[in-house]
Order: C-alpha cells, then sequence, then structure tokens
C-alpha cells in the first residue's frame, strides 16, 4: 500500500529525474548512462509507478489547472510526421528502446546502458471524449516489447547503442512502439489551448501537457490498467507537498 508521503516522494521524485534530462544522438529523448554501479536511474520504472498509483479519471472528467491518469486509445493527429524508430525504422508515434548488460551484476541487478524514448503529438480517445497529448516533455515508457540478446561480436546496427567499454559483453536489446489503435495510460496537466485552425472559430481543445510541479509521461504496458491498491488523488499531492 501507498502512502500519500511515499507517492509524493515518488512524483516529485519523476519531476526531477524527468525534467533535466540531456537529449543527445537520435534527438528528443536519449540519454547515456553512467556506468552500473550501484541502484541505477530507472525512468521507465518511474514513469510506471506515476501511471499506476495515482487516481484515474474519464477524459469528460478532466478539468483546466487539474492533474490525473486517463486511459483511451491512441489516434494520430493529421499533419504530425510519424517517427521511425532508430532500431528497426519501423514507422510509429513513439518508441522506447532499452539497452541492458545481458549477465547479472554484483547487485544481482541487470544493468541498463542506454534508455532512448520519443513521441510525437497525439490524440487519445475514450467513450467520454478526446484530448491532446502534447509531445513537448513527455514521458513514454513501454517496458512490455520484444527482447532480443546479443552476443559479441555485436552487429554493426547495434554499436550505436551500447557504449563502447560494454561492446565486448552479451547484451539484451528491447523495442516498444506506439502505434494507432493502442490502448495507452497519460498523466499530466490539463489546459485549454487554441489550436493553429480553432482561432477563426474561437474554439479551444483540451490538452495534456507538463508543468513545474507535474510530469507528462505515459505507458502502454498492460500491468498497469489495474489500478493500484489505494488510487491517491492528484490534488491531495499537491496539498501534502505544500
Amino acid at each position: 500500500m501507498v502512502s500519500l508521503f511515499i507517492l509524493g516522494c515518488v512524483v516529485g521524485g519523476v519531476v526531477a529525474l524527468l525534467g533535466p534530462m540531456v537529449k543527445q544522438a537520435f534527438g528528443k529523448g536519449q540519454r547515456a548512462l553512467p556506468p552500473p554501479g550501484g541502484p541505477p536511474e530507472n525512468r521507465g520504472e518511474a514513469v510506471r509507478r506515476v501511471l499506476k498509483h495515482l487516481q484515474r479519471k474519464s477524459i469528460a472528467e478532466l478539468e483546466e489547472g487539474s492533474a490525473a491518469v486517463i486511459i483511451g486509445t491512441v489516434k494520430a493527429v493529421a499533419g504530425v510526421t510519424p517517427l521511425r524508430s532508430p532500431l528497426s525504422n519501423t514507422e510509429c508515434l513513439g518508441f522506447h528502446i532499452d539497452v541492458r548488460v545481458a549477465d547479472l551484476d554484483e547487485y544481482l541487478r541487470i544493468p541498463q546502458l542506454r534508455d532512448i524514448a520519443q513521441i510525437v503529438e497525439i490524440d487519445v480517445q475514450d467513450a467520454t471524449g478526446t484530448v491532446r497529448v502534447s509531445a513537448e516533455g513527455l514521458e513514454l515508457a513501454i517496458t512490455d516489447g520484444p527482447i532480443a540478446r546479443w552476443n559479441p561480436p555485436l552487429p554493426g546496427s547495434l554499436l550505436p547503442f551500447v557504449p563502447p567499454h560494454y561492446q565486448h559483453r552479451p547484451v539484451t536489446v528491447e523495442e516498444g512502439l506506439l502505434h494507432p489503435g493502442m490502448t495507452i495510460l497519460v498523466c499530466g496537466v490539463a489546459v485549454r489551448e487554441l489550436g493553429a485552425t480553432d482561432y477563426r472559430d474561437g474554439a479551444a481543445r483540451l490538452v495534456l501537457r507538463a508543468s513545474a510541479t507535474f510530469p507528462l509521461v505515459a505507458s502502454t504496458d498492460p500491468d498497469l490498467l489495474v489500478q493500484g491498491d489505494r488510487p491517491i488523488a492528484a490534488e491531495e499531492l499537491h496539498r501534502r507537498r505544500s
């Protein structure tokens, strides 16, 4: 059971962890982790904990300025160019690539070497409505993708994903892809904005974004669909931390 204090620390830690990430070679979302030693950072697990334990709402229940987890179906946004995974060259709306050493270290863990995630702007639809999800600052975690093990010598296509001092060791590579029609969980702050085509009629759409105090995270991991045993409202977290 997760207390308000523990979950407040989790969410605060996610903001601290996800906020200052350095974006590198493959564009928004890639970071090289330091050599394993001691408990590693785990962006994917940080994302998952927020989505698992925060209270869910339908899209119709979202109020401007409020934060919550919503669940719905992924829709491509017209005019938004899809991505291609740098690992498989598969067209997608988002990808998450996790590279790890294949052998256990002295801490009986599988050290993470590379964590690469990127996503484009998407729409999410449930039975009550549709919400736009900004790609800016969105951290995607898909941790149930297929896992492949590679023994040295590693193929040239994998070398950009493996730090040089680990290229002589077996590695595992997991690739999660986001496609239209998939079920996704998203947590963010709801705001109303005029889109580029909305100024003439004055209509505003609901958009989920990150804020200075609350992350914007998403995952398609199916085990997250089962709510934690004591869901916490985002408003309670803000009251506890203030």
